[in-house]
C-alpha cells in the first residue's frame, strides 16, 4: 500500500502573516502531501479562511478538543492573552492552560480528524525554502523520526520534567539522563501510533486523554510520542527510522539572529539536508525582510 502524507500547522491570529508565508512556501516548494491542515481557535477561522484551497483545510479547535476546554481572555493580562479552562476543566483537575499547551493538544487530536498515514508538523513561524517531497521521509517502509541521542542533560530542568511526565503517562520507569530528545521543527508521526498512544494513556489513567496529559502543565507532545514509539513499541516495530539531523534552520534567540539583517540568501546558512527556515517572532526580525528573502529564494 502507498503511504499517504499530510502537513499540519497549529496557528493563531498573531501568526497569521507568518502562516500565510508558510502556506505560500508549501505551495511553491512542497510536494507529496494529500492535504495541509491548519489547526486554529474557532474565533480565528474567518481570519484564516482565505488560505483554504483544494489541498488546504482549516480545522477549528472545537472539532479537535472537548467542549469542557475552551479559551477565554485572561483577566490577569487585561484580555491580551488567552487561557484554556472552564468548570469542566477544573472539575477534571486541569489547571488553566496557555496557547502553547492548546497547540500541543491539537497536534494529538488531528490524528482523529485526519485520514492520512503520516502527519508532518510545520510550525507557522517557519517556511520552506528548498524543494521537499514528503515521500523522502520514508525509507524501506519506515518513517523518519527526529531523535537526538542523549541530548537532554540532568541540568535541563524543564526538559527533564517533560521526560518524567511522559514516562509516567505511559507507566514507564523514570528516565535517566542523558535522555533522547525528540523536539524539533518538521517532526513526523504515524497517525495510527498517535491513536494507539491516546488509547494507552486513557487505559492507564482511567480518564480521557486530554485531561490525563493536561493535568500536568509541564508536558511535551514530541517527547510523549517519541517515548511511546521508542520505549513502548520499539522504533523498528513502530516503523520509524531515527534521524538527528535538523531539517529546519531555526533562528531561536537574539544571538542566533546576529547577521540576519545582512543575509543575502538562505542558501548562505543552510546545511545540505535542510529544506526550511524558522524565524521565531520574538527575536524581532521584520516580516518584510523574511518575505524578501523568501521571494528571492522562490524565484531562483
Amino acid at each position: 500500500m502507498t503511504t499517504t502524507f499530510a502537513l499540519a500547522t497549529p496557528s493563531y491570529r498573531g501568526d497569521l502573516e507568518r502562516c500565510r508565508l508558510l502556506c505560500a512556501s508549501i505551495d511553491r516548494f512542497v510536494t507529496g502531501q494529500a492535504v495541509h491542515y491548519l489547526l486554529v481557535e474557532d474565533r480565528d477561522v474567518a481570519l484564516f479562511r482565505d488560505l483554504e484551497g483544494p489541498r488546504r483545510r482549516i480545522l477549528p479547535e472545537s472539532q479537535l478538543l472537548p467542549p469542557w476546554l475552551r479559551p477565554s481572555p485572561d483577566p490577569l493580562s487585561f484580555g491580551k492573552r488567552r487561557i484554556w479552562t472552564g468548570l469542566g476543566a477544573i472539575a477534571r483537575g486541569v489547571p488553566p492552560l496557555r496557547g502553547w499547551h492548546a497547540q500541543q493538544l491539537r497536534k494529538f487530536a488531528v490524528a482523529r480528524a485526519a485520514g492520512e498515514d503520516v502527519i508532518l508538523f510545520a510550525d507557522s513561524d517557519m517556511l520552506f525554502v528548498r524543494p521537499f517531497d514528503l515521500s523522502s521521509l520514508e525509507r524501506s517502509g519506515a518513517i523518519r523520526l527526529y531523535r537526538k541521542p542523549d541530548a537532554i542533560a540532568a541540568d535541563m530542568a524543564e526538559h527533564r520534567q517533560w521526560c518524567e511526565n511522559a514516562a509516567a503517562l505511559l507507566g514507564l520507569d523514570k528516565p535517566t539522563c542523558p535522555s533522547h530528545d525528540y523536539i524539533n521543527n518538521l517532526v513526523s508521526w504515524r497517525r495510527a501510533h498517535v491513536l494507539s498512544l491516546l488509547a494507552e494513556i486513557e487505559r492507564r489513567s482511567g480518564r480521557d486523554w486530554v485531561s490525563a496529559i493536561a493535568r500536568h502543565r509541564q508536558f511535551s507532545e514530541y517527547l510523549i510520542y517519541g517515548c511511546y514509539v521508542e520505549r513502548v513499541l520499539g522504533l523498528e516495530a513502530a516503523g520509524h527510522w531515527p534521524d538527528a539531523r535538523e531539517l529546519c534552520k531555526v533562528y531561536w534567540i537574539d544571538a542566533d539572529a546576529e547577521g540576519f539583517d545582512r543575509l543575502r540568501s538562505f542558501e548562505d546558512v543552510l546545511e545540505p539536508w535542510q529544506v526550511a527556515v524558522g524565524v521565531q517572532s520574538f527575536i524581532g526580525q521584520p516580516m518584510d525582510q523574511i518575505r524578501t528573502l523568501f521571494e528571492r529564494q522562490a524565484s531562483a
